[in-house]
């Protein structure tokens, strides 16, 4: 039997909050104009993509009530409203010292269970989960490049594990298997650290039935604004040469 799931078709879920509560940790950049400005910069690089057929299907999942026109009426611009679904979600009835990924991954269940494209998905169709805020430069390459696989995953061992939260890839199967429900696990509260650390910790327990490659074979290119201090991502451009050159010449090396 055929191994399908290195599927042709990809869903691509943006995840925002674009007014975030009161209190919340880690997070400098709570202006709404200023995050709504950004996730509309981001969201018109995605649906180019999905104009030229990059991605299949483009899914906004946002939870804390704010008015979308503005993105429904770019999606309109680019002719791709067929392609679009929003998803509102009232998400954020949780202690602010939960943390940003709690809230993110709260709001990635309510979408796998209500997105009318994700239901219509096959087990082994892809699913992209991109932070809406950050323009993933090279994201058609990511796609282009991915192996064969259920869950596919950026991991860092230097300077400390680490996963990238910003940009993930499964299938339905290793969705249900160890991602549903995994926001329980991610209070920073109880972590004691951010979560990217504590979502690492999780994969890597974890004895799992699903294929997982924890490194991606091309290094994501991020532009945007760093939540956490308002840095600019292209301002990071000789780190970022690092690891692509550490990833040529030395690919057992994750930094």
């Amino acid at each position: 039997m055929p191994d399908n799931r290195n599927s042709k078709t990809n869903t691509l879920v943006l995840t925002a909050t674009i007014t975030p509560p009161q209190g919340v940790t880690n997070l400098s950049r709570v202006d709404p104009n200023i995050r709504m400005d950004d996730y509309c910069r981001a969201f018109d690089f995605y649906c180019r993509l999905l104009a030229k057929g990059a991605i299949t299907r483009l899914v906004f999942a946002e939870n804390s009530g704010s008015d979308l026109d503005r993105l429904r009426d770019l999606a309109e611009k680019h002719d791709v409203t067929g392609k679009t679904e929003f998803i509102c979600y009232p998400g954020l009835d949780y202690p602010p010292e939960y943390g940003r990924g709690y809230g993110e991954f709260k709001l990635i269940d309510h979408v796998m269970k209500s997105s009318l494209f994700i239901q219509n998905l096959q087990s082994h169709e892809n699913i992209w989960k991109v932070t809406g805020r950050y323009v993933l430069r090279n994201i058609s390459t990511i796609i282009a490049t991915r192996p064969n696989t259920d869950f596919y995953c950026h991991c860092r061992d230097i300077p400390m594990p680490w996963i990238d939260l910003f940009v993930l890839c499964w299938n339905k199967q290793a969705y249900s298997e160890f991602l549903d429900a995994i926001y329980l696990h991610l209070r920073e509260s109880s972590l004691h650290g951010p979560c990217e650390q504590g979502f690492r910790k999780l994969i890597d327990a974890k004895n799992l039935k699903s294929n997982i490659v924890k490194r991606f074979r091309t290094i994501p290119q991020l532009e945007g604004y760093r939540g956490i201090d308002g840095h600019r991502y292209e301002t990071m451009d000789l780190k970022l040469q690092m690891r692509k050159l550490a990833n040529i010449v030395a690919p057992w090396l994750w930094i």
